[in-house]
């Protein structure tokens, strides 16, 4: 009798029903993808969404964002500051403490690149799923992570 694993088309994955499994296995590959798309313009995936947001919310408060995208201020705080170093950021006083961030014209020329970037990495990874199921898909995934996040 041999010890030997079975060919791996003979071994059952006991993963493979669970959702959450499935949402981190595409999660990496689909963030892996990204990054390869936008390594060219010098920004990472954090960063890009940072800046994606921005640019439809200029003039909005680190406050703002943490709150719309579930994100702690240490966490943004690095990603504010490198496209500030950039000069894809601008930071200006608010109301109280509060400092508001708009992009700079800089800023704007990056956000367009990465809008496309982000737009071609859309048409890869949506490829399979057909055009009226899209929205279905999306009302699952929001779902999913609505689930998670108050159970």
């Amino acid at each position: 009798m041999s010890n030997s694993l079975s060919p791996l088309s003979e071994l059952v994955d006991p993963l493979d029903p669970l959702i959450g499994y499935h949402l981190r296995r595409t999660t990496v590959a689909v963030t892996a993808a990204l990054a390869d798309l936008l390594q060219p313009l010098g920004i990472n995936v954090g960063e890009a969404t940072l800046l994606l947001f921005l640019g439809a919310n200029q003039g909005c408060t680190q406050s703002d964002i943490g709150r719309a995208l579930r994100a702690q201020p240490a966490n943004l705080v690095p990603l504010i500051n490198k496209l500030a170093l950039l000069g894809a950021l601008d930071k200006q006083p608010g109301k109280g403490r509060a400092i508001t961030l708009s992009l700079t014209p800089d800023g704007e020329r990056l956000h367009a690149r990465v809008s496309e970037a982000f737009e071609r990495h859309e048409s890869k990874i949506g490829r399979s799923i057909p055009p009226n199921r899209r929205d279905e898909l999306l009302a699952l995934l929001r779902q999913l992570c609505r689930d998670a996040c108050h159970p």
